[in-house]
């Protein structure tokens, strides 16, 4: 970026020199116009780790409505957003899906995701993260085997997910975390 910067201001140098020295039949030189210098954007280790943990948040989002979709069978995607405790939460999760028959319908809704926490980038790598998100699950409703709605009435429809993830296995995985109803 430096020596972009350098080179830009070294052109615009050159064209003053040559239109101030310009003379003959012309005494009035043309006007300068400055070249507008495109933005130029940075990428930190900590800004890629962040758009990247906010991404493997929102797929964990996905796999987990599948999951719950499916009545807790199909769980052949939860190794690869989910892992340690988080991965063990969400099989039980299957379990009891199976175990009592139900499902669910629709799809929840990530309003907004952001990141809260970093870790220290080690080796130039950050491995650890902290997504916090505003879930929606007003579309989503959970019936019994004959179809009919389990849901407890006044269940709330808006959480407040928090998440840690972690660089594991080349990609991020939740490996913890909690949500609570909320007016986010």
């Amino acid at each position: 970026m430096h020596s972009r910067l350098t080179a830009a201001l070294a052109v615009a140098q050159l064209t003053l020199a040559l239109t101030a020295c310009s003379g003959g039949d012309n005494p009035k030189p043309p006007p300068f116009t400055p070249s507008v210098m495109p933005s130029v954007t940075t990428t930190t280790p900590q800004t890629s780790a962040g758009d990247a943990a906010v991404a493997a948040y929102r797929r964990y989002i996905e796999v987990t409505d599948t999951l719950a979709r499916s009545g807790g069978t199909d769980t052949r995607d939860l190794a690869s957003v989910a892992d340690g405790v988080e991965l063990a939460a969400s099989k039980i999760q299957a379990e009891n899906y199976r175990g009592r028959k139900v499902k669910s319908t629709g799809t929840t809704e990530v309003r907004w995701a952001k990141v809260t926490k970093l870790g220290e980038p080690a080796a130039g790598k950050v491995t650890t993260a902290s997504v916090q998100a505003c879930i929606d699950t007003s579309k989503t409703d959970f019936v019994d085997a004959a179809g009919k709605s389990v849901r407890r009435p006044g269940t709330p429809t808006r959480w407040l997910d928090t998440r840690d993830l972690k660089f594991v296995d080349s990609r991020w995985k939740v490996v913890h975390g909690k949500n609570r109803a909320a007016k986010c």
